[in-house]
């Protein structure tokens, strides 16, 4: 199955009964803030789980299930992850919608990528 490259998915854990693992924000280290490049897919054969392939904002690559994610944009974009903008409100204040809400921001900005690392010798 191919996968369009402008694919963006938000971090929506699901917490139900048999919740998959690892769990994205509690063992991967995606913030819900940001949403995140579909970099692949891999569905292996002795499950019906599928998993996306994502870069975390340590830039470490994860294969996340599928039921932690949630569809939001298609993007032209070369960044692994964008952070949300903040959502207009019906005033015309600006405010950022609460993790797990009914509204959803749908607008995205590129961040800036990490201060690199030192490399140890």
């Amino acid at each position: 199955m191919d996968i369009n490259p402008r694919l963006y998915v938000e971090i929506f854990p699901f917490d139900g009964p048999r919740s998959p693992h690892p769990h994205p924000v509690d063992d991967a280290g995606f913030d819900p803030r940001y949403v995140y490049k579909v970099l692949g897919m891999y569905n292996p054969s002795e499950t019906s789980e599928c998993y996306f392939v994502l870069a975390n904002p340590q830039r470490q690559i994860w294969f996340i299930p599928q039921r932690h994610l949630r569809a939001y944009k298609l993007i032209h974009s070369d960044e692994f992850f964008l952070a949300r903008a903040p959502e207009p409100t019906a005033t015309g204040a600006t405010s950022v919608a609460a993790f797990g809400s009914a509204a959803r921001p749908r607008s995205a900005q590129a961040i800036p990528a990490p201060a690199p690392q030192p490399q140890l010798r």
